[in-house]
């Protein structure tokens, strides 16, 4: 004779169910990665406050997202300006994907000026990437905090 309550769906069914729930779970991770690092790009871009002659420094803006180490999701490209824009590109992505692919834990968004040169245009008071970084920063807590509020 058993006691308690018979199940009524299987130990398959509901390791599908959690499957399902996980996947759907992290389409929205990379949803929501994927838009902080779009509005560190459009900040960047925007407000750079340098003058770019050659576009490298703007092509070398970008993001990359990667999962385990494998990139899933990446944004660069050149700058509608300049003498030399595919450098910059090339150099933002090998350096954002070099950065990613050393993280081996889940997601990571990395964004970067890949430019060698960013640093010291920030350190003459050029905005490059520092107000982008702060501003997506703060868009992706404000938005996990209105998440986990509904919960």
């Amino acid at each position: 004779m058993r006691n308690g309550m018979t199940p009524l769906f299987t130990f398959d069914e509901m390791e599908r169910w959690f499957e399902h729930f996980q996947s759907k779970a992290e389409d929205k991770m990379l949803v929501f990665l994927q838009a902080g690092g779009e509005k560190f790009i459009e900040v960047a871009r925007r407000s750079g406050s340098y003058k770019d002659q050659t576009g490298n420094l703007r092509s070398s803006i970008g993001y990359i997202i990667a999962k385990n180490g494998k990139v899933v999701a990446e944004n660069f490209t050149e700058s509608e300006k300049g003498t030399d824009k595919t450098t910059g590109k090339y150099k933002g992505r090998r350096l954002a994907e070099e950065v990613s692919l050393s993280h081996s834990g889940g997601y990571v968004l990395v964004g970067v000026a890949g430019m060698e040169y960013a640093a010291s245009v920030e350190a003459k008071g050029y905005e490059v990437v520092s107000g982008a970084n702060t501003q997506c920063e703060k868009y992706l807590r404000d938005t996990l905090k209105s998440v986990f509020r509904k919960i």
